[in-house]
């Protein structure tokens, strides 16, 4: 999908420079406006770098503009972000022309897949355009369709609201608005599109259509845009045959304007190859498709389909990925629809990796967090299908295990990838040779972004937001320039961060005992498919089921059969659950690492039922934690690279239990836990530091060098935010500086070397769900701030078996001389199920351990 970039005026721009430059910019604005894009080009180049501060950026905003208009998104962002510094620099950046290059940039972000990151700058051009302008200016309708063209993805509702305000705006200016009414018309037709109000969106369409005629008798890049809109309708409407029609009539404007290479006509051919692999005319499809890729890719012009371009050359990677994914879908269906030929499930494959190698590009281009995650969303649809053909390939060759290990390849790629980036960036920083005053500094950007972030959550007033948004983006624009320039000026720095490696099924099992497994799950969402992943010291299978239509609700039902404690509720469920999930095992192991996926992510695995045939109760059920010590994990990733170290001493451990809570919380206090920390902390003796009460406050905690200490043990209060997941945090006392509120951004912020952090709080194991990236909560917080393993908690659980289970935990922990967290809650588990009074797994199965 490409998004109406062509913005809605062009400011004349500048100020009082030579008359000369002042003709010129005007005039290359004026070309770009009817794709004259060389020519405007050569105009630009006799007076960039000429002038003040001022006028430089004033050309380099023009010159960005211009590139973002020829697809290379690379030339203007370099352009628009150099011109953002310029104005800066000048004391110039409340003014209408950083306001442009802000919006400009805004669009380079949007048609780039950054979202975020165009939201951020478009909504400070909005602020400096309203304070200019007024809120009926025709420059402030600008922002709103700009804003407009950001929400089509996330919130069409909001998208058709912003895009309404533009069109009102424009509709009261006097003077000729038929371009501004065009493009607002435009952009509402596609938002009632993906609304589905089809007929709404074809009247909006049909109107800019004849508006664009008008304008530009002998044709425009809008107005092809404006006929794949429709296509894209009648598509939708299942009238292939006039949505042919205008994808045709789309292209043939789109090469008239743009010759044979650019974004939008990559796009004009998806279009068609989808249209022509969805009526099963694989070849054509191929060929149109093909013809994307090659629109895509500056030094790339091969027609065979066996071949495919070099992933750091491209105009948009968004547009490419999907390219290439359909290809491979076109392979896919070619090989079971037509030839049966695995020729073509192995190109298909080929096409695969590099949608991986691309994947990889694009998120190392990318600088914010949201903007990754939701490329993660669209990685996981290209890791599934790479999934499900490697595996169909598998059984149907003699090269059966490469194959299997290349289908565990891409399910593990599609796992937390954004948090082991980030990871690799905190290592990599460590071990490059940067200054400490360096990573002083960046340590206190980071805290104030986490702040401003924090307090813009929490649903501020409008002036409010607006401070702090101005701030949230000056502050995000220092950290950028401050990561770019340690990449550049320690180049060590640049290759230790994105050097990643996923380790190969031998990796894994020359790091496993004898008797541990790992169990790796991949759901297949769209083929219903359910993937187990089964390594131990000597095996490796994959096992494939068919997932059950009320999947979904299963897990629910057993969740809630837990926490209710309804045996009932727990029967159901378990009639299922356990012949999909729990995996069948040599007799010799006792120990499995489950690494989970999706909403598996919030099962307690050991609750499930071995034998559910027998149970008559709760009290009967044969529980999985009877036979195996469960540990989880992000993904293997992680575990391969977070091997426990010992050296030899007394493990030191820092303990904390506010117990009592300020009344703005309306907390319940916690009696048990006094008693739970102290006890741990006679198990310790000299070893353990202790804070209890007020000394247990927020300000304390970041005060202190928790890097010190082996083990961290919470006793409190949790909570997490799913909808925002910064939110999300543990309560403490406030301190002299803080609110008492240990919020997942602070403690992302944290230094911590801890072999163990254990949340003895409620529900802090949950969190968002993302796709691709697993549950988005306190734990990936504690991972990232260096926590080698964590307990935490699904569900809240009475203080008192809570304090019994961590004590008995902890005891058996210093008892085992091989310090294995995983068996020590699984004798903690078992304790509590052997006292009646705490059996059920309401009060022992949300406690689950990542890492060990």
């Amino acid at each position: 999908m490409r998004i109406l970039f062509i913005t809605i005026f062009l400011i004349s721009i500048l100020s009082n420079s030579v008359a000369q430059e002042k003709s010129i910019i005007k005039k290359a604005d004026s070309l770009i406006a009817v794709t004259e894009y060389d020519k405007a080009e050569a105009l630009l180049n006799t007076v960039v770098g000429k002038g003040s501060e001022f006028q430089k950026a004033t050309t380099q905003t023009s010159l960005g503009f211009l590139y973002l208009n020829k697809g290379r998104y690379e030339l203007a962002l370099e352009n628009l972000q150099q011109a953002l510094g310029q104005f800066q620099a000048a004391g110039k950046q409340d003014t209408p022309e950083a306001a442009r290059c802000l919006s400009t940039l805004g669009l380079v972000y949007g048609s780039t897949g950054k979202y975020k990151q165009a939201e951020e700058n478009h909504r400070i051009a909005l602020q400096i355009r309203e304070h200019l302008f007024g809120k009926d200016s025709e420059e402030v309708a600008a922002s709103y369709n700009d804003l407009g063209l950001i929400y089509f993805e996330t919130d069409p509702d909001q998208s058709l609201e912003y895009l309404e305000k533009a069109l009102e705006v424009y509709k009261k200016i006097p003077g000729d608005n038929n371009t501004k009414i065009a493009i607002a018309s435009t952009n509402i037709g596609f938002a009632y599109r993906k609304l589905e109000l089809f007929g709404d969106a074809i009247v909006n369409f049909e109107s800019a259509k004849t508006l664009w005629e008008k304008i530009y008798p002998k044709g425009h890049p809008n107005q092809a845009l404006v006929l794949s809109y429709l296509g894209q309708t009648y598509s939708l409407m299942d009238d292939k045959k006039t949505a042919l029609s205008y994808y045709e009539m789309s292209l043939a404007l789109y090469k008239k304007s743009y010759g044979e290479k650019h974004p939008d006509i990559a796009n004009a051919y998806n279009q068609l190859g989808i249209l022509k692999l969805d009526q099963q005319n694989y070849k054509q499809a191929l060929g149109d498709l093909q013809n994307a890729i090659i629109a895509n890719s500056p030094s790339f012009s091969s027609m065979d389909i066996t071949r495919n371009p070099p992933i750091s050359e491209y105009y948009n990677g968004n547009g490419l990925l999907y390219s290439l994914r359909y290809k491979a879908r076109s392979l896919e269906t070619q090989y079971y629809g037509e030839t049966l030929k695995l020729v073509d499930l192995r190109l298909a494959l080929s096409c695969l990796y590099s949608c991986d190698s691309l994947i990889d590009d694009i998120r190392h281009h990318s600088s914010d967090e949201t903007d990754k995650l939701a490329l993660g969303e669209i990685a996981s649809e290209v890791y599934e299908d790479a999934v499900r053909i490697a595996h169909a390939i598998s059984e149907v060759t003699f090269d059966s295990r490469k194959l299997k290990e290349e289908a565990f390849y891409f399910a593990e790629k599609s796992k937390s990838a954004v948090l082991q980036e980030s990871i690799a960036d905190a290592n990599a920083k460590s071990f490059s040779g940067i200054p400490n005053e360096l990573l002083e500094q960046e340590k206190d950007l980071k805290a104030t972004i986490t702040f401003l972030s924090q307090k813009l959550s929490l649903k501020p007033t409008a002036a409010e937001e607006k401070k702090i948004r101005e701030d949230l983006f000056a502050s995000n624009q220092e950290y950028n320039a401050f990561i770019k320039k340690l990449e550049k000026e320690f180049p060590n720095y640049f290759n230790l961060k994105f050097n990643q490696t996923t380790p190969s099924v031998a990796d894994l099992q020359n790091s496993l005992n004898e008797e541990t497994a790992i169990v790796s799950f991949f759901v297949a969402e769209e083929s219903k498919h359910l993937f187990q992943f089964l390594i131990t010291k000597k095996q490796f299978k994959i096992v494939s089921r068919s997932l059950p239509d009320d999947f979904d609700r299963l897990v629910r039902g057993f969740n809630n059969s837990l926490y209710y404690s309804s045996f009932s509720t727990y029967q159901k469920s378990s009639a299922t659950l356990p012949k999909l999930l729990i995996p069948r095992l040599p007799a010799y192991i006792n120990q499995i690492v489950i690494v989970p996926a999706g909403r598996l992510g919030t099962i307690p695995f050991e609750a499930l039922p071995i034998n559910s045939k027998k149970m008559t109760d709760f009290t009967t059920a044969d529980y999985m934690v009877n036979k195996y010590a469960v540990s989880y994990e992000f993904s293997t990733s992680l575990m391969f690279k977070n091997i426990k170290k010992s050296n030899g001493q007394a493990p030191s451990i820092y303990l904390c239990a506010p117990i009592q809570f300020p009344k703005k919380d309306d907390l319940s206090e916690l009696p048990a836990t006094d008693m739970e920390v102290t006890t741990i902390a006679s198990l310790f003796g000299s070893s353990s530091k202790v804070v209890k009460f007020q000394e247990a406050n927020e300000t304390n905690i970041k005060a202190t060098n928790l890097a010190e200490y082996d083990y961290l043990h919470f006793a409190t209060h949790g909570i997490v935010d799913e909808m925002e997941p910064a939110l999300s945090r543990i309560f403490l006392n406030g301190g002299s500086q803080d609110d008492g509120n240990l919020y997942s951004g602070e403690i992302f912020n944290l230094e911590l070397k801890a072999e163990l952090a254990v949340l003895s709080a409620c529900q802090t194991g949950l969190g968002k769900l993302s796709k691709g990236e697993g549950v988005i909560g306190l734990s990936r917080a504690l991972t990232y701030a260096g926590a080698k393993s964590i307990m935490v908690s699904f569900w809240s659980v009475a203080d008192e078996s809570t304090a019994e289970l961590m004590t008995e935990f902890y005891k058996t922990l210093l008892e085992r001389k091989d310090k294995n967290f995983a068996k020590a809650l699984q004798h903690a588990k078992m304790q509590l199920i052997n006292n009646k009074k705490f059996s059920t797994p309401y009060f022992w199965a949300p406690f689950v351990l990542i890492g060990d």
